[in-house]
């Protein structure tokens, strides 16, 4: 049994060495990133068992991506790979035009995974996890991708496997906005834990208050557990009834992109091992912290040994509550 199965597309992520403009970067470094795939490796790190459902070019990119997820012990056996699309690609560029902030250039359409469709899936592998999780922008890539991801949903749904959806709305992707939205809106009522930031609330809710979303939520589409994601003010969530709140670590930031993801994986990761809502928000917030320090969304999702010395080094030792 699996503890977590993802859905989504990874890409090799070529992160630049020097800041400023592309035009004039010269070196880059590449990485294996991805929502889902991120997720699935922040999961795995953390002692419990994921697995991805995605197509890869068979290409060099697509054999370093199967290479480097199965290495770090994620389930690649329904892992596809496509001899006639190509593995999506991704440049960064950092702190241009605004300091500290990261841009994405895409190269990724009519990529391998932007051809899954519902035949990719199989309901029984699906079935044996805890958590089905998948993002919007698998949603974004392509029609049939959508409808996969809503077949996935749907076939969690009906082993009462718990759905996880980070709304993750990246605006390159999508035609427009209220498209988005849209899409979104189609999958909440089949959602049981939601991930957002304040400007996916508003887009949604048309608020960035959080006891707000956290009720409109509930209101609207059922879901009793919400995680509200703030930047640098923290985070909130809302649990089965209980409000929690972490606050944000102050650190370095060499590249922001992958937080998010980094934060997903552990809280799930931490609630599927037992940690309560509020242990599991802080846990999540030091591993958002820990991956903006580095380049690439995935080298510094921490172990437990890692989680520990950074809350350690903050007074929030982890050890009695693991």
């Amino acid at each position: 049994m699996l503890d977590l199965i993802a859905l989504g597309e990874p890409l090799v992520q070529f992160n630049a060495v020097t800041e400023g403009p592309l035009r004039y970067v010269t070196y880059f470094e590449k990485h294996s990133a991805g929502s889902e795939a991120n997720v699935c490796v922040a999961v795995s790190r953390l002692g419990l068992r994921s697995g991805l459902i995605t197509r890869l070019g068979s290409d060099e990119f697509g054999l370093f991506i199967y290479e480097w997820l199965r290495g770090q012990g994620v389930d690649v056996s329904r892992v596809k790979f496509d001899p006639e699309r190509p593995t999506g690609i991704y440049f960064v560029q950092r702190s241009y035009p605004i300091p500290g902030v990261s841009t994405v250039l895409y190269y990724r359409r009519g990529s391998a995974a932007s051809a899954m469709t519902p035949s990719d899936l199989d309901e029984d592998y699906i079935a044996s996890s805890r958590v089905f999780h998948t993002t919007s922008i698998t949603m974004a890539i392509s029609d049939s991708a959508r409808e996969t991801v809503i077949r996935g949903v749907e076939m969690a749904n009906r082993h009462n496997v718990m759905v996880s959806f980070d709304v993750n709305i990246r605006r390159l992707l999508w035609p427009s906005l209220e498209e988005a939205v849209k899409a979104v809106e189609g999958v909440l009522r089949m959602v049981n834990v939601l991930f957002l930031d304040e400007n996916e609330a508003e887009l949604l809710f048309g608020t960035r208050e959080p006891r707000v979303v956290f009720k409109e939520a509930e209101g609207r589409f059922g879901i009793s557990r919400v995680v509200l994601k703030m930047g640098l003010r923290g985070s909130m969530a809302k649990w089965d009834g209980e409000v929690v709140e972490a606050k944000a670590f102050q650190v370095p930031v060499k590249d922001p992109i992958g937080a998010g993801d980094a934060y997903a994986g552990v809280f799930l990761a931490s609630v599927l091992k037992g940690h309560p809502p509020s242990r599991s928000i802080l846990r999540a917030s030091a591993a958002a912290a820990m991956v903006v320090m580095v380049r690439g969304d995935e080298e510094n999702l921490p172990r437990e040994t890692d989680l520990e010395t950074f809350l350690r080094n903050y007074g929030l030792s982890d050890v009695e509550l693991r």
